[in-house]
């Protein structure tokens, strides 16, 4: 409609509706649906540019026709937004998930980051194809682990979750960039953070299989894969390599 409309500048479109002109520009440039009734304002004065609706078509029909368009597009491009946004609430995680997640991948896990420049961004939930439902003694007894498996858990910028949901990003193509950050220089020792916090109880959900596979990569490490160091003066032994704590009086050279 712009362009047919001749291309009129965010100034005189601000001037012809009574807003301002950062608003109008707003409009046309952010990546969020805008208010209606600012839409339709616009739409409603570029209709009036338009000299040549077609063969047969009068201004005062073209003009009709398409203010019920986009009074359809708007409503559809609301609902979509609306979809999005609540798809891309971020799941229920700890803090050391969390922080593991950002440490593997600061910024977007899909988009080069010079693409990435003023978009919000935040770790989403990937599907799991082998999820299945929660055993009955679980749902029974309320044990049901609340926290998400890491590996099931990607960050992504606003950007990359509207082309996951519009099917541009596939969830195998997401799963990919996931584990391939499991082989970027110094993964190893991000897991071997997240391990510590899992053996000194401050990671919300113990499982043994994430346990397991944070351990591999500990291993394939020889730096990370230290052996064990003591805490609070030699109270304590953590066992990186085994998975174990150890509490009594052990050697420690830390003088803090």
């Amino acid at each position: 409609m712009h362009r047919r409309a001749g291309l009129p500048s965010v100034r005189e479109l601000a001037e012809a509706i009574g807003k301002s002109p950062s608003g109008v520009h707003n409009a046309f440039r952010l990546a969020k649906v805008p208010e209606q009734r600012l839409t339709m304002a616009i739409v409603d004065r570029l209709t009036l540019r338009v000299r040549d609706w077609g063969v047969g078509i009068s201004q005062e029909t073209g003009i009709e026709k398409t203010l019920r368009r986009f009074v359809r597009l708007w409503f559809q491009a609301k609902q979509e937004e609306e979809e999005l946004a609540a798809q891309g609430k971020p799941p229920h995680m700890s803090d050391a998930t969390r922080r593991l997640l950002f440490a593997l991948s600061p910024e977007c896990s899909m988009s080069h980051p010079t693409r990435q420049l003023h978009q919000l961004h935040d770790i989403v939930a990937l599907e799991d194809p082998a999820a299945g439902k929660t055993p009955a003694f679980l749902r029974k007894t309320g044990l049901r682990p609340e926290a998400p498996n890491p590996w099931h858990l990607i960050h992504l910028c606003r950007g990359c979750q509207a082309r996951r949901y519009t099917g541009e990003l596939t969830e195998a193509e997401l799963r990919a960039a996931r584990f391939a950050l499991d082989r970027r220089p110094g993964a190893a020792r991000h897991y071997a953070a997240y391990h510590d916090q899992v053996l000194l109880g401050a990671e919300e959900v113990i499982d043994m299989n994430v346990v397991g596979r944070v351990q591999m990569i500990i291993k394939a490490d020889p730096e990370v894969a230290a052996p064990p160091y003591t805490l609070n003066h030699g109270e304590l032994s953590v066992d990186r390599a085994h998975g174990l704590l150890d509490w009594g009086d052990h050697p420690c050279e830390d003088e803090h």
